[in-house]
C-alpha cells in the first residue's frame, strides 16, 4: 500500500514534467521570434552558399527524427516497457523518501515515466531547431513554420496528463 502523502509526492512529479513540457513549447515560439528578428537585419538575411545542401540534410534529419519519435514512443512509453524498465531508472531526489518495496517500485516507475517523457519532448523539439537553422542559414521561413508547427502540434499531443501516471501507480500498487 502506498501512503497517501507519498502518493501525492508521486503525482506531483507530473508537475515537473508539465513545467519542462511548457519550456519546450515556449522554445518553439522563441525560435520563430529569433529567426524573424535575425532575418530583419539585411546583413544576416543573405543566405549562405551551403543553404540548399543544409536544407536537404535537415529535412532528412527531420524525417529520421519523426521515425525515431514513433519508435521511442512504441518501445519506451508503453505501460509494459515502463513497468519492466523501471528497475534501472535513477530515482528522482523527491522520491527518495519511499518506505517499503511497493513505494520504491512506484518511485522507480514514476521516475522512468517522467524521464522518458522528457526525452520524447526533446526529440520533438529538435524539429523546431531544424526549422530555426533552415530559416537562419537559407531564409527558408516556410520550412521553419512547417517544422515548428509540426513540433508544436506533436508536443501538444504529448502533454503529460494525469491519467497515464495514475494508471502506472495503480498498476504498481495492485502488484503488476
Amino acid at each position: 500500500m502506498i501512503r497517501p502523502e507519498f502518493r501525492t509526492i508521486l503525482t506531483d512529479q507530473r508537475g515537473a514534467a508539465v513545467i519542462l513540457w511548457s519550456c519546450f513549447m515556449i522554445s518553439v515560439v522563441i525560435y520563430i521570434v529569433i529567426a524573424r528578428n535575425v532575418l530583419d537585419d539585411p546583413k544576416y538575411a543573405a543566405g549562405l552558399w551551403f543553404a540548399e545542401n543544409a536544407r536537404i540534410v535537415l529535412w532528412f534529419l527531420a524525417v529520421v527524427d519523426l521515425g525515431y519519435y514513433v519508435w521511442w514512443k512504441r518501445c519506451y512509453l508503453t505501460e509494459e516497457s515502463i513497468l519492466g524498465g523501471a528497475k534501472r531508472a535513477k530515482l528522482f531526489r523527491a522520491l527518495e523518501g519511499h518506505q517499503g518495496r511497493i513505494e520504491e517500485r512506484a518511485a522507480s516507475v514514476v521516475s522512468t515515466y517522467v524521464t522518458r517523457k522528457i526525452v520524447l519532448f526533446a526529440i520533438l523539439e529538435a524539429l523546431a531547431v531544424y526549422g530555426l537553422v533552415l530559416a537562419i542559414v537559407g531564409r527558408y521561413l516556410a520550412d521553419q513554420y512547417i517544422l515548428s508547427a509540426l513540433s508544436f502540434v506533436l508536443l501538444a499531443l504529448e502533454f503529460p496528463s494525469e491519467k497515464p501516471l495514475e494508471a502506472l501507480v495503480r498498476e504498481v500498487e495492485q502488484g503488476g
